[in-house]
């Protein structure tokens, strides 16, 4: 027989020869555009500097970022890009043509050094360790997370705007929002680094726009608080069940397994948290487990006094001594809130009762907020303070549970309340509120509209808090903003340390440390 091939059957297979020749050369140039035109998913994050470099400046400029420009080279690769410097932005006026919410953009160029000759310019604008502040967010609104550099109008007034990492910051930029600049306050001449606030002590800390000293990236999810530790550490659990410690440089000193969302430290460094779902552990100060115990499911310890550490298992509040023996367990109900105190633990049941135990595990007092508890638990100073859903905050006499002022609001309490070391008590509802510790309302900042999220006492009189857009903002003494972000993201836990570092820990899992 002859085998017979039809003319369509050539057409095909020649269309198909066709296809496995030129099917390779079309997928490698498609690469080849996607690295060279930024289509590939990596291609759009900033370039990193070469290890070596170290950041020495940031000018912040005007507009957005702009490409680098090519520039000779010997190599047979090509010409290697390069950034040129950009004059420095010295103050600005957004026109009233600007519609409200309006887009006002600035980039940050990082100088970098390396042996002390070799410098690297790099655009830092869109990087994730670059953090951009405004000094008065009812003007200008700063940048949230991925969009670095752009801010938004407001309302009328004037602000001062800046960038910062690795505890270097730019020079101020004053910004006049549909009024002119040059009848703005100057900017306050920015320190070129944190180091030269560390002389000035805790209290200089928030007179200054927020200045990143580092972040740190646990790769999930920051499941609980923030808990800290001896010179400057931090402890906290990812969802992924990993306990992280950060010693005060950003540097990781531990790392392992754990499970639930609490963690709280002891006065000798003793590190305590679940180490499976049904057992809490005490991890030593070399990393080793010092004992473990059975606690039942739950989220693990949330207080602790020099004597003892309180945990939560369902509804069920759980004390243990130092060395791991149970010593009570009381039904308390669910507990959404709980602080230690010299005599025991009191705790807070969301919409619920607000329960004082003492050490022995005594019932000592209950108090029944109108509408039921929310918000958080402080102490200071042997007294108790709590927010209610109905609103309003009050001042409780730990000792006997009673009442000694309460001041009312037109919204449940939401964040906080946080005790300043001056005594000022600040937390959120339809506001943010700054009391005194007699009941007085030292003022109420209202362009800040709070989220449910944590608040934290900073410095001798200042508070950090979030409102519901993931702005962050520090708020003075006076009930001023000191300066705001949006560049920490979907904000999860905050912490302060007594020297004044504000530890601050995103939904991503990335932890900020900002001076």
């Amino acid at each position: 027989m002859t085998a017979r091939i039809g003319i369509g059957n050539v057409i095909t297979m020649s269309w198909w020869l066709r296809w496995l020749v030129i099917s390779p050369v079309l997928l490698f140039l498609a690469a080849a555009m996607m690295l060279s035109c930024g289509g590939s998913s990596t291609s759009t994050l900033p370039p990193k500097p070469p290890p070596g470099f170290v950041l020495q400046s940031i000018n912040v400029a005007d507009g957005p970022p702009t490409s680098p420009t090519p520039s000779p080279t010997s190599t047979p690769k090509g010409p290697t890009p390069t950034m040129t410097p950009r004059p420095a932005a010295t103050s600005t006026s957004v026109p009233t043509s600007v519609p409200t919410g309006g887009a006002v953009q600035f980039n940050a160029q990082g100088t970098y050094l390396k042996d002390n000759n070799v410098f690297r310019i790099l655009d830092i604008t869109l990087d994730p360790n670059t953090l951009w502040g405004s000094s008065n967010q009812s003007a200008l609104v700063p940048p949230t997370l991925g969009n670095g550099g752009t801010y938004t109008t407001a309302a009328p007034g004037c602000a001062c705007i800046s960038s910062s990492s690795s505890g270097i910051i730019s020079q101020f930029v004053g910004v006049g929002v549909y009024v002119d600049v040059a009848t703005c306050p100057a900017c306050a001449p920015a320190s070129s680094s944190e180091r030269a606030l560390d002389s000035a002590g805790a209290t200089a800390s928030i007179q200054n726009a927020g200045i990143l000293k580092w972040t740190f990236n646990a790769g999930a999810p920051i499941s609980g608080g923030i808990a800290l530790g001896r010179n400057g550490s931090i402890y906290f659990i990812a969802s992924d069940g990993k306990l992280h410690g950060l010693d005060s440089a950003g540097k990781e000193i531990l790392h392992r397994a754990a499970s639930g969302s609490g963690v709280v430290v002891l006065a000798d460094g003793t590190v305590v948290a679940k180490s499976s779902p049904l057992e809490l552990a005490a991890i030593g100060t070399d990393g080793r487990a010092k004992w473990h115990t059975e606690v039942g499911p739950g989220d693990g310890p949330i207080a602790s006094n020099d004597s003892a550490i309180y945990a939560s298992s369902g509804s069920d509040m759980l004390s243990f001594s130092i060395d791991g023996s149970i010593n009570w367990k009381v039904n308390v109900g669910k507990v959404a809130s709980a602080v230690a105190t010299p005599d025991g633990v009191v705790t807070g049941v969301l919409n619920g009762p607000i329960t004082s135990m003492a050490a022995d595990g005594a019932v000592a007092w209950t108090f029944a907020p109108a509408g039921g508890f929310s918000g958080a638990i402080a102490f200071a100073d042997d007294v108790i303070y709590a927010g209610s859903a109905s609103g309003a905050i009050y001042a409780i006499d730990s000792r006997t549970g009673k009442t000694t002022w309460q001041v009312s609001t037109r919204r449940p309490v939401i964040a906080g309340p946080a005790v300043s070391p001056s005594g000022v008590v600040f937390f959120g509802s339809d506001a943010v509120y700054g009391v005194s510790s007699d009941g007085r309302t030292k003022w109420t900042q209202t362009a800040s509209k709070p989220g449910s999220s944590p608040m934290s006492a900073v410095g001798t009189d200042g508070v950090f808090g979030v409102d519901s857009a993931d702005i962050g903002a520090m708020i003075g003494g006076d009930g001023n903003f000191v300066w705001s972000s949006g560049s920490f993201g979907k904000i999860a836990a905050i912490a302060a340390s007594p020297d004044g570092i504000l530890y601050v820990g995103n939904a991503d899992g990335r932890i900020f440390a900002v001076k």
